[in-house]
């Protein structure tokens, strides 16, 4: 198998994260292939996965717990294994994307979304709706109840019809009343969300991509493809933490409104050589990788695999 080596400059992005394979996984998947619906050769996860000092063990141990965690489906075809996102694994990261990709902030119309957990849940479904409702973006205000400010109704009834939760959900509606303060909702929200850990990472974010916006141009397909997927992960890993609170409830300066535009900025600058390099090195179960002139907001139809 080909060896792809990365620039020094392009390599110093990886410096000091703690990459995990399963997560590394989820984003190649949900960053290329949850728009083309199409099943992967185990042998070029591999590949890619060795540029993030992957081990081949370790991404086909990976592969196979995503596998075995309903998040990709493998389909073999003589001795080759092939995986693709699976129903439940595609729904999940199409309602990530909605956030990842959708750079400008929603208007906020003043309303929240209350999720309680009824009481007799067995545990494991309990559990299972916990992760859900945090995936989607949800805070955890109390051990049953959540709350989200921009919540999706289309993706959270999603979640509560896969989970069978149709009778141990309740979904609320609120608002602040103008006559109280609205400071205890600021120290409540800011301790539900973990603002202050939020911001930190949406700092660090930006310090460790602002420096690759000036050389995008200039870069290999490979690196392309090496700080898009570096981006979108660590992007996506703040971002699936902060609930998109209202400006009221923000502090000043706000750190997420710069880590969004430049994420913007340099995902649009890396698209088209990063695509480049995977069209010309994943092999699929169809054969080659759909060719895509541009990321869509929709991904396309599963096909399946």
């Amino acid at each position: 198998m080909t060896e792809f080596k990365i620039s020094p400059f392009i390599s110093r992005l990886q410096r000091g994260l703690k990459l995990r394979a399963n997560s590394v996984l989820i984003t190649v998947y949900g960053d290329v292939m949850a728009q083309r619906g199409q099943a992967v050769w185990l042998g070029s996860l591999i590949q890619l996965g060795a540029m993030f000092g992957l081990s081949p063990r370790l991404v086909r141990t990976s592969a196979f717990r995503l596998s075995a965690d309903d998040w990709l489906t493998c389909t073999r075809l003589g001795r080759r294994s092939f995986y693709a996102l699976s129903k439940a694994g595609l729904q999940r990261v199409q309602h990530a994307e909605r956030r990842i990709y959708d750079f400008k902030l929603p208007t906020w119309d003043g309303y929240w979304t209350l999720a309680i957990l009824a009481a007799g849940l067995p545990a494991s479904a309990r559990l299972h709706l916990k992760r859900e409702l945090r995936w989607e973006g949800f805070g955890e205000l109390s051990p049953n109840v959540f709350a989200h400010p921009h919540a999706s109704h289309p993706s959270l009834k999603e979640i509560i019809r896969t989970a069978g939760a149709q009778e141990q959900l309740v979904v609320l509606r609120a608002e602040s009343i103008a006559a109280y303060s609205p400071k205890p909702l600021q120290t409540v929200m800011h301790a539900t969300f973990k603002l202050d850990q939020v911001e930190a990472a949406f700092k660090q974010f930006v310090e460790r991509f602002e420096p690759v916006l000036q050389q995008a141009a200039s870069l290999s397909a490979r690196d392309a493809f090496f700080a898009r997927t570096l981006l979108i992960h660590e992007y996506r890993k703040v971002l699936l933490r902060d609930p998109n609170l209202p400006q009221a409830l923000l502090p000043t300066g706000w750190s997420g409104l710069l880590a969004r535009q430049l994420c913007e900025a340099l995902y649009g600058r890396l698209f088209s050589d990063s695509e480049a390099f995977l069209l010309a090195q994943v092999e699929t179960l169809d054969g080659k990788l759909t060719n895509i002139q541009r990321r869509m907001t929709k991904p396309l139809a599963h096909n399946g695999h």
